[in-house]
């Protein structure tokens, strides 16, 4: 079970196979886009950790009832492939952009529906969010099979006045970092950016 609570943003392109996916906790309705506030609504504000506890919750939700492009959109999917690239400089910003579009379509695709399979059923306990600036890490646990406890952290990042999933911390390790070496930069040597980019898609149809 440590391994499948593992796999959220979990992308392999070796053979060339991937495994893109993403695991989850609880429901709730997508956060209302604010054109605008007035004084009352200053006053019910949530907090900063009542944000970041409800844009997790959200983002399973909407996991949970199959809507996966409101999922995404509480992904912050573009920070997540910076992390992915962060040891390739050289590739054109039309290649990252295009690198971007492909995770996402994994995530949507592929992800998305093994976190349902996996995660439907099951809750999620959260603790108090950790934030530090504009971060956050907030940890969570489930219990399996009765009884065993597996703990893993969401990481989060506030971009205007919301907060978005960049990141997933399982036994002391992050997605985005075990994905470049494993996966992302073996492929990059090998492949280069557009079969690359043409292997994620590829996967992300089947």
């Amino acid at each position: 079970m440590k391994k499948i609570i593992y796999f959220l943003f979990l992308l392999i392109l070796v053979q060339p196979a991937a495994i893109f996916s993403q695991a989850a906790p609880e429901t709730q309705n997508p956060p209302p886009q604010e054109n605008g506030t007035n004084p009352s609504e200053t006053e019910n504000a949530p907090s900063s950790e009542e944000q970041i506890v409800s844009t997790v919750k959200k983002l399973i939700g909407f996991i949970r009832y199959k809507k996966n492009e409101k999922a995404i959109a509480l992904v912050d999917v573009k920070r997540f492939t910076a992390q992915l690239l962060k040891s390739s400089p050289k590739i054109s910003d039309a290649d990252r952009k295009e690198f971007e579009e492909a995770i996402s379509e994994f995530i949507i695709h592929r992800s998305f529906p093994i976190a349902h399979k996996y995660f439907d059923k099951i809750d999620i306990n959260y603790e108090k969010p950790v934030i530090k600036g504009d971060n956050a890490t907030l940890a969570s646990s489930i219990i399996w099979n009765g009884s065993e406890r597996i703990t893993f952290s969401w990481i989060l990042g506030k971009s205007g006045n919301d907060w978005y999933v960049t990141d997933f911390l399982s036994e002391g390790k992050y997605a985005s970092e075990t994905n470049r070496v494993k996966s992302v930069e073996p492929s990059l040597k090998k492949n280069g950016i557009k079969q690359t980019i043409a292997l994620i898609k590829k996967e992300a149809k089947n």
